[in-house]
């Protein structure tokens, strides 16, 4: 037996050499899609009940009307005011590519007071072709017309995620503690008959530990800037039981929470831009406020438990990202962010953006209590891997001043 491995591993070894050589030829790049194919074309050591998840468009439910037309409103005047915003908060580089393609149905829909495509895109923006920046559809998609990609992400890549989540992180759950609904014809996988999206592991390991910091507030006040499509706050109301949760994005994303979360969690209340003024005393009889991200200014010191941000900032100008950062202090007891630790975008208009160590949270009024990295680099695939950039940060305001 021991001869036979010997023998497989110098064979092994000798293919590898013959192709290594004309991969090192071609370059760098070529060299690592080699390598991906070769762990794609890896059968599986054993078969689990988990299937891709990539619909074509469907026709949006006319059940949901009034809900969309409270959504349409909102956005219609969110995009009017949006114009009157200081220039630094308007989108720009890449989230500035993205809304005038990906979001185009949405953006037609306000100037031509269109609700049908406007409720079209809604119903679909789960499984949208093109990249919106809060899914990952078109990646699927892309898995989708490869059935040998197809089986290595279903048995290899998700089926170790799930793996290690029922091993570690379960503890007594079932599997329907990952699951979600698909309002917006989410893309995603299902295993053993639950619908999970790509990332559920990582957002109930995140969740879970979110959770932990405000265990100490009967009703903590939770705010997101940039949370997409409600996908963090979805696996946060099941590890905090009450919760009052402001949201603050661009109109176009907003939009796509709004209409997850209202149809996800119909039985809660809900407040969209324009119905009346969040800032107010009233505004705290509402479980979900969602807002475009100028109206941050408005938020009373200190009036958050814990501001959230996942990525977003990472994409900002600097400029922008500072005042953002800025604000999340101002108004926040605890902040929790998760960002580039070394690597910087670069922007269409010539400038880098920022890296965690830049951001200006003041240290004579923060304490940083936590950082690690994210564990979703480490349990995707079929080994761990150390290229990892993506990092934790929470910071707790110090009190003692």
């Amino acid at each position: 037996q021991r001869w036979i491995h010997r023998m497989e591993e110098s064979i092994g070894g000798v293919a590898a050499d013959l192709l290594a050589f004309p991969a090192r030829l071609a370059g760098t790049r070529a060299y690592r899609y080699l390598l991906r194919a070769l762990k794609e074309r890896q059968p599986p050591d054993c078969r689990a009940d988990i299937h891709l998840v990539a619909p074509d468009y469907v026709d949006a439910n006319p059940a949901e009307r009034p809900v969309v037309e409270r959504i349409f409103a909102a956005f219609c005047r969110a995009k009017e005011d949006q114009q009157k915003a200081d220039a630094h908060l308007l989108p720009e580089g890449g989230w500035k590519k993205v809304l005038e393609t990906s979001y185009a149905p949405l953006l037609c829909s306000w100037k031509e007071n269109d609700l049908d495509l406007f409720h079209q895109f809604l119903t679909n923006f789960g499984a949208w072709h093109e990249p919106t920046g809060i899914t990952e559809s078109y990646l699927l998609r892309g898995i989708r017309h490869s059935p040998r990609r197809q089986l290595h992400f279903e048995q290899r890549e998700m089926a170790n995620a799930i793996h290690w989540w029922t091993m570690f992180e379960s503890q007594g759950r079932q599997l329907d503690a990952l699951s979600m609904p698909r309002f917006g014809n989410q893309c995603g996988v299902t295993v053993d008959g639950h619908f999970l999206s790509t990332d559920a592991v990582a957002s109930d390991v995140d969740s879970r530990v979110i959770a932990g910091l405000v265990s100490d507030c009967p009703r903590p006040q939770l705010a997101e800037l940039g949370g997409g499509y409600g996908r963090l706050v979805h696996f946060l109301s099941r590890h905090i039981s009450t919760f009052r949760y402001l949201g603050f994005d661009l109109p176009e994303c907003i939009c796509c929470a709004s209409y997850y979360l209202m149809l996800a969690f119909p039985e809660k209340r809900f407040l969209l831009y324009g119905e009346a003024d969040w800032d107010s005393d009233v505004a705290n009889e509402y479980d979900f406020v969602l807002l475009p991200s100028f109206e941050l200014a408005k938020l009373p010191d200190q009036s958050v438990d814990l501001f959230l941000n996942e990525n977003s900032l990472g994409v900002m100008l600097p400029d922008t990202c500072r005042y953002f950062v800025g604000e999340m202090c101002r108004g926040s007891r605890g902040i929790w962010h998760r960002n580039h630790e070394i690597r910087r975008n670069h922007l269409p208009q010539g400038n880098t953006t920022l890296v965690n160590s830049e951001y200006p949270i003041p240290k004579h009024d923060f304490i940083q209590r936590l950082r690690f990295p994210d564990v979703r680099r480490f349990i995707v695939g079929q080994s761990w891997t150390l290229d990892n950039d993506m990092y934790w940060y929470y910071f707790q305001r110090n009190v003692k001043l």
